[in-house]
């Protein structure tokens, strides 16, 4: 069974090219030959690796959004079997994420080369029909191609001929070859004006434009200059030169002077057309009239406003089509298909079919507008094939040493502690020879470092988060933010407060199904050595999860907050299971499952009783403290507070404490002073207003983090404040360990928490249970009266241990079976 699927795969690279080859020539072979390249691609298998690549494939994404809008279509259509025909002359199209996954990128100009030499044999056939050397059925001398094929024929030799001025100009290192290709782009060109296709020959005038500007690109003035002077030599040397070319440009010009009078003309009944979608346009806008009922609408509004006029089911204009079949939307996303294409030609600078595929997108916009060629046969394959080949993406090298696919949904986002915490260790592990390769959710901006790639969450509240991160980042005013957000998230609001009644769960809980998919993508070309998923979110362990599951590579997964906790639960009860399962599976198919604190490990332990477990301090990086201005004492004693307070972690217990202890010690009040950085929450300023407090507290607001850490320093104490909850016994706030590293003194107010008490006990630190008033109360006194007496001193700096580098090694180590780590 393996021989066959890799056989198939095989063949599936080479049938591409007899495609190209037979598409001017033959549709049944065409038909052929696609059949079975599917019948191939089906029989080789792969298909989570193939969706894959579509998927994170934009153009083919797009395509797949356009395709399933029109059998969404089929809902508000009062002709299911008129849409179902639609959706059959849409299936050419369907074809491209089968050509993109069949093909191979190496082989692009191989591909390219035999739709050359195709158009080429239809080109000799047309020469041989013109000198009466070959005579059949519908073509003679006057009349070069069977029926109305110049339609198609016209357009593909338009971009066969810049194709092969492509591949001379940029491809082709011979002088000799260079000089028979362009040979072969003159006789096209002759051959271009002897055919009827009068869309083709339009197109023909763009895009020997745009190689002109492409070939003088860094000449602009000498570009537009020839063009200014060869354009129109050009139209009229073809004017003049080509009785076909004459004929078809007088009439047009005669049928669209004579459009009032008589519409029923070529040219006239297009304008008709146009006029009259345009008109049901305007009537169902949002929507469209659905996939199946453009020809039943079209006949009415014809018979009301050009009952002279034949009706029709295709206004010859791919972009009206789109607009009354599925409203505004199907426009843009048919325009977004266009967009993502020269997007992808911009972005792709260093590869060498970069200025093809700009010019293949500006070829289908303009012969659009004469046409719906998405629909006709020849170019509706030559659109799924080429797009196919020109936009394919070339595979990722491989890492060159040791490699890591991180699994995070946070990253490179300043103020977040859970990218903090990941990207702190990126340095660290590329010292240790192993190069970090990032998969994150979009919120975060690409790492200018390291290799970093993002995807987006599926659902309404993913799609939510990231829009609104995103307008954060570009909008400053706070109106300008508020005015976007209400008008791009008003038609995704239905669905979010539906997704909020059924699947009630963190935002970016969908984000690993696409993670997933990317995550194998990137496991197939770059061979990491390891998948390790961390980031606070769940979502990124069922990604890692996912990805152990389809290709057995190991994974080690680091749970920042522990995913479920056996008291106070405050999520749904179906949150609880999907979490309490998706736990189990991590110790059951983990190479390795990391906690940051131990009792998190013990009642995971407890839970599921199963799995490789281990506990890591991340702590911090020394290097960063000790090189800002040395710690002096000021006119008051400063309790600084860094980092953000909701819930129950606020200030309340401690601006309790804080009155009570100066109004018992009046003295007291002329020493105290509250420094918060960060989030202020409403608790919190509440409580400080009521116990009047408001003349000794500071609010600073959120600060970049080398100047947090700096006024670390420069605190005469730090203040920790953890939530007054059951899981605060199985968490360590990030900002402890830079805390420790600082030297200063600390107050913490803990709950339930042994291994922080312990930690901050065994450098000389003060804790309090975090709601005990009178504990605090005391703590505060005795801190001011040190301050008074000058005897707060700096405390015994953290162990060496508490690093990210240590933490780094170890982890490393466990990763790698160390038991001694363990």
């Amino acid at each position: 069974m393996s021989r066959l699927r890799s056989g198939a795969g095989r063949a599936n690279v080479w049938l591409p090219g007899l495609l190209a080859f037979a598409l001017p020539l033959s549709t049944s072979a065409v038909s052929a030959i696609a059949l079975l390249i599917l019948l191939l691609w089906l029989i080789e298998g792969n298909f989570l690796l193939k969706l894959a690549e579509t998927l994170f494939t934009p153009v083919a994404a797009a395509l797949l959004g356009y395709l399933a809008l029109l059998c969404l279509g089929l809902l508000w259509t009062a002709n299911p079997t008129d849409g179902l025909s639609v959706l059959q002359d849409h299936w050419k199209i369907a074809l491209l994420p089968v050509f993109l996954t069949a093909i191979r990128h190496e082989r692009r100009t191989f591909y390219l080369s035999c739709f050359i030499a195709g158009m080429s044999t239809a080109m000799l056939l047309t020469f041989l029909v013109w000198l009466g050397l070959v005579q059949y059925a519908d073509v003679s001398p006057t009349h070069l191609t069977p029926k109305t094929f110049h339609v198609v024929y016209n357009p593909l030799l338009a971009f066969a001929i810049y194709l092969t001025l492509h591949k001379a100009v940029w491809e082709e290192p011979r002088r000799r070859a260079r000089a028979g290709l362009f040979a072969l782009a003159g006789l096209m060109s002759l051959n271009m004006f002897m055919t009827e296709g009068r869309t083709g020959q339009a197109a023909f005038f763009v895009l020997l434009s745009l190689f002109l500007l492409q070939v003088f690109s860094q000449q602009r003035v000498r570009a537009i200059f020839l063009l200014c002077l060869l354009l129109p030599a050009g139209i009229a040397t073809g004017y003049l030169a080509s009785p076909v070319f004459q004929q078809r440009v007088d009439l047009a010009l005669s049928e669209v002077s004579g459009f009032h009078d008589n519409p029923n003309t070529s040219v006239g009944l297009r304008l008709q057309f146009c006029r009259n979608a345009l008109f049901l346009i305007r009537q169902q806008p949002c929507l469209g009239v659905g996939t199946g009922d453009f020809k039943a609408a079209y006949a009415l509004v014809n018979q009301q406003r050009s009952p002279h006029c034949v009706s029709t089911d295709n206004p010859h204009n791919q972009y009206l089509l789109s607009a009354a079949l599925l409203g505004l939307p199907g426009l843009l996303i048919l325009l977004l298909i266009f967009v993502l294409m020269l997007r992808q030609a911009r972005s792709e600078q260093e590869d060498s079919l970069r200025r093809a595929r700009f010019a293949f997108s500006v070829f289908f916009l303009v012969i659009m507008l004469a046409e719906s060629y998405l629909k006709v046969y020849q170019t509706a394959f030559f659109f799924a094939l080429m797009g196919a080949v020109l936009y394919k993406k070339k595979p990722l090298p491989q890492a060159a040493g040791r490699c890591w696919l991180i699994l995070s949904y946070r990253a490179n986002i300043p103020g977040s502690a859970c990218s903090q915490h990941l990207d702190d260790r990126l340095p660290h592990l590329q010292a240790q020879g192993i190069e970090p390769v990032l998969l994150t959710g979009p919120a975060g901006l690409a790492h200018p470092t390291w290799r970093h790639f993002r995807t987006v969450s599926l659902a309404p509240s993913g799609l939510r988060f990231e829009l609104r991160h995103y307008l954060r980042r570009r909008l400053r005013h706070r109106w300008q933010f508020k005015l976007a957000e209400s008008l791009l998230l008003l038609p995704v609001l239905p669905f979010y407060l539906l997704e909020k009644i059924v699947v009630n769960l963190e935002s970016e809980w969908s984000w690993g199904l696409l993670a997933s998919l990317r995550g194998l993508l990137l496991c197939r070309q770059l061979r990491p050595e390891l998948v390790y998923s961390t980031g606070g979110s769940a979502s990124a362990h069922v990604a890692g999860l996912l990805i152990k599951r389809w290709t057995g590579i190991r994974w080690l997964a680091e749970t920042q907050d522990p995913l479920v906790h056996d008291q106070g639960w405050r999520r749904s009860r179906l949150a609880l299971l999907l979490y309490t399962n998706l736990e189990r599976r991590i110790c059951q198919q983990a190479d390795l499952f990391v906690f940051l604190v131990g009792a998190a490990l013990e009642h995971c332990r407890q839970r599921t009783g199963c799995g490789r477990l281990a506990v890591v301090y991340p702590g911090a990086e020394p290097s960063w403290f000790g090189q800002q201005q040395a710690y002096s004492k000021g006119g008051r004693c400063s309790f600084a507070h860094f980092g953000s307070l909701s819930g129950t972690r606020n200030l309340a217990v401690f601006f309790q404490a804080l009155e009570q202890a100066v109004s018992g010690r009046p003295e007291l009040r002329g020493r105290a002073q509250v420094d918060v950085y960060g989030s202020f929450d409403s608790l919190s300023e509440r409580e400080m207003q009521r116990l009047r407090l408001h003349d000794l507290v500071r609010v600073h607001g959120p600060v970049p983090r080398e100047k947090a850490i700096a006024r670390m320093q420069q605190a005469d104490c730090l203040l920790l404040v953890q939530n007054i909850i059951y899981f605060s016994c199985e968490t360590i706030p990030s900002k402890v360990y830079e805390y420790l590293l600082t030297g200063r003194p600390i107050l913490g107010l803990l709950h339930n928490n042994k291994e922080l008490a312990a930690m901050l006990a065994e450098s000389g630190h003060r804790a309090a249970p975090a709601d005990d008033v009178q504990a605090t109360a005391a703590a505060i006194a005795a801190i001011l009266d040190d301050w008074a007496a000058n005897k707060l001193t700096a405390a015994k700096a953290a162990a060496p241990t508490w690093t990210v580098e240590a933490a780094v090694r170890k982890l490393i180590c466990l990763s790698e079976g160390c038991g001694a780590c363990a």
